[in-house]
């Protein structure tokens, strides 16, 4: 049995660069529920927790009563244990269940109480793979955790809250199950074992106290309102059969108000056997996630440099999504749609990048990608997924693109969700500055008063290329921009570029600066250099 009375909280793991191991270049309600009104077959499919869920739940006791060491016969009826109550976990965290024993490399998915699992011949808990533990904001929906537990003593336990790390959203609510509800369960358990997920695999014998377990009476406090919240269990019965330990279900409510969330719900209770000295406390954690409705696998795409001779090239992406999928609670995970805009904000409509294919991911392959993101410490859920194709032109029919540092965002969206993508690489071209490895212009700091000139060299790919400066696109407008033609050399041409700050022009740090320069001909083509520098109120 997981005995797992006393806990140590897990940290939380960091979210790694996707790319950096899988390169993607490359093709609450104040009150509980009330319960079902009628019990039997009918009401079964009609309780609050889908049968699905309570089969799980029913399988998680089957486990217990058979992976647990037998107690003397004599023992199991009348004698109390040295804890008021036993649970069975105290730790709740959702447990992937196509990843089995790879959770160990994700800290925050391994169970405190048995990390290794070595006490398990499932290698999981039940309980961990039916808890959801990833959900979207919405800080008025109550999100739940059980916890299952035995009261052996023949007295009542008193459990008391003192502790919880979040009063204003949490609560909790505590039932007795009837016992002859909990005989029927174990007496069929011992049939055989009971399978997990399938309706039709449940026992008939199953059905009724299935149906009974969603109308137990539950005593339920919200702990803003109730920070002492005090709970009652009764006791075992000392003149029944070997059945007679008094079960429960502790259940938690939390509520999660914002996407990254991480912080578990940590809530601290004592217990004392009533009429006795036998006392004790127990922490529970339910650790969990706030989860945006889809994200990328990489928010960042470099596409190195480009040029006349690269020709197109494709990029992929997933876009996936931990909470939407065909049978979650938020809806299916809708087609992403895709828009690209310039540095500027504006639309980019010229298809020099442009989101050419978004497929489906296939079912079969959803494990794969969750055991993908795993390995670079990423949430493995995916409910579903989309591979999105982007590609990148250097030219399209005549026109180019312009020479330099080329900087797109590309937004997805679907729903209420949204994610930008950032694609960047270098524009090869007819032109370039002469150190090849720059990019701007740095003025670096100069006295705004007094103004300051640059000098720097161009160098066109061959001789004969005219450049000229395009004035009504250069910014800022007050600067002076001029071009010196210079010798040729070595089969290219060259030219000078000086660029002046005048006098009380400029004081501070210059903002979306850019020189403009065109290659004349046939098919011109542009060169965007961005300017840098600061004005400071000083004299040099």
């Amino acid at each position: 049995m997981n005995d797992a009375n006393q806990n140590s909280p897990n940290n939380p793991a960091q979210f790694p660069n996707f790319s950096a191991k899988y390169p993607v270049n490359a093709p609450a309600s104040s009150e509980p529920p009330a319960p079902p009104a009628t019990g039997g077959l009918k009401s079964a499919f009609k309780i609050a927790i889908p049968l699905v869920v309570l089969v799980g739940i029913v399988f998680g006791i089957t486990f217990f009563t058979q992976y647990t060491p037998p107690e003397k016969e004599e023992e199991q009826t009348t004698t109390a244990t040295g804890q008021p109550l036993v649970f069975f976990s105290s730790v709740r965290v959702w447990d992937p269940p196509n990843l089995e024993g790879e959770f160990r490399n994700f800290p925050l998915l391994a169970p405190s109480a048995d990390p290794d699992k070595s006490n398990n011949p499932f290698r999981f808990n039940v309980q961990d793979r039916i808890f959801q533990g990833i959900y979207e904001p919405d800080p008025n929906k109550n999100r739940t955790a059980q916890f299952w537990f035995q009261n052996r003593h023949p007295n009542p336990v008193t459990m008391q809250l003192k502790r919880v790390s979040c009063q204003a959203c949490s609560g909790g609510q505590v039932a007795a199950i009837p016992p002859d509800v909990t005989r029927q369960i174990l007496q069929q358990a011992a049939v055989g074992t009971l399978p997990i997920g399938a309706i039709t695999g449940l026992p008939v014998g199953m059905v009724e106290p299935a149906a009974q377990l969603g109308k137990l009476e539950w005593t339920y406090h919200k702990f803003e309102t109730n920070p002492d919240a005090t709970y009652k269990v009764p006791p075992a019965d000392p003149n029944a059969d070997k059945w007679s330990a008094q079960w429960g279900i502790l259940e938690l409510q939390f509520a999660v108000f914002k996407e990254g969330q991480k912080d578990p719900l940590k809530s601290e209770f004592a217990m004392l056997v009533e009429g006795t000295e036998i006392t004790g406390m127990t922490e529970f954690v339910i650790h969990f996630h706030g989860a945006n409705p889809f994200e990328v696998t990489d928010p960042i795409i470099d596409a190195g440099e480009i040029g006349d001779l690269t020709g197109d090239q494709n990029y992929s992406l997933i876009v996936f999504s931990s909470t939407r999928g065909p049978n979650s609670e938020f809806g299916d995970f809708s087609e992403p749609s895709a828009v690209i805009t310039n540095p500027d904000g504006t639309r980019d409509q010229s298809k020099f990048i442009e989101v050419t294919k978004i497929e489906r991911v296939a079912d079969t392959e959803l494990t794969e990608l969750g055991q993908k993101l795993l390995e670079v410490g990423r949430l493995p859920r995916v409910q579903a997924a989309y591979r999105v194709t982007i590609t990148v032109r250097a030219k399209v029919g005549e026109a180019r693109l312009d020479i330099g540092k080329l900087t797109r965002t590309i937004t997805f969206t679907s729903g209420n969700g949204r994610q930008d993508v950032a694609l960047t690489a270098k524009v090869r071209g007819a032109v370039w500055l002469e150190n090849d490895e720059r990019t701007q212009i740095d003025l670096r700091s100069f006295s705004g008063a007094e103004g300051t000139t640059r000098v720097v060299t161009l160098v066109t790919r061959t001789t004969g290329m005219e450049l000229a400066v395009v004035g009504d696109e250069c910014y800022p407008k007050s600067f002076q921009y001029r071009l010196e033609k210079l010798p040729d050399r070595g089969g290219q041409g060259y030219y000078r570029l000086h660029l002046t700050v005048p006098p009380r022009r400029q004081f501070g740090a210059i903002s979306n600066g850019v020189v403009v320069l065109e290659v004349k001909g046939k098919n011109p083509q542009r060169m965007r250099i961005p300017i840098t520098g600061n004005g400071e109120l000083r004299r040099n």
